[in-house]
């Protein structure tokens, strides 16, 4: 549930569209058809845009306009790209930067307004975890264990890599410093 302006939306992604509802009522507000089905990644919001994933089949991250009303066109989408988006791992917005990570493990920095590319980076393993934000930096969690630390910046820089032998398929939960 993010605020837009003076109100509410709860910002959904679904089989065949993403969706925006009023949460006290449920009422659909906005919608945009896509191909995608099953998508797992959650949406994240900053600036009037939301940014939403498709999920499975023709995967795309769309740059949204939160303020319409109706079945958007493509006028309502600011940007989209289908270029080393994820299925399962969601994003996340750090001021002016979105940054993605791919089930893959291609985690590309973008700005966020145009989404032109600022860098693009390959790590080691598969992701299924969603990328988390703290103290300044992104925090990559593989399948396999490893988690890659990344300073949120608009320059590619890699800040500490460890391994945890159970491996990661779930996101961790955070209580205050701590992952777990």
């Amino acid at each position: 549930v993010v605020e837009v302006g003076t109100d509410q939306q709860m910002l959904s992604v679904g089989a065949k569209a993403v969706y925006a509802y009023d949460p006290r009522n449920g009422r659909e507000l906005w919608k945009v058809p896509t191909p995608g089905f099953s998508g797992a990644a959650c949406p994240v919001y900053g600036r009037g845009i939301a940014y939403m994933i498709t999920g499975f089949g023709r995967t795309e991250l769309l740059a949204i306009r939160a303020d319409r009303r109706g079945e958007l066109t493509d006028a309502d989408i600011v940007w989209r790209t289908s270029s080393i988006v994820p299925q399962i791992p969601s994003p996340v917005l750090v001021d002016d930067l979105l940054f993605v990570l791919d089930d893959t493990a291609t985690v590309t920095c973008l700005e966020a307004a145009t989404g032109a590319q600022l860098w693009r980076q390959r790590l080691r393993g598969n992701f299924a975890a969603s990328l988390l934000y703290a103290d300044g930096n992104i925090y990559c969690f593989s399948r396999e264990g490893r988690t890659t630390v990344l300073k949120a910046a608009r320059e590619y820089e890699l800040l500490a890599t460890n391994v945890l032998e159970s491996g990661f398929m779930a996101s961790p939960a955070v209580s205050g410093r701590a992952f777990f």
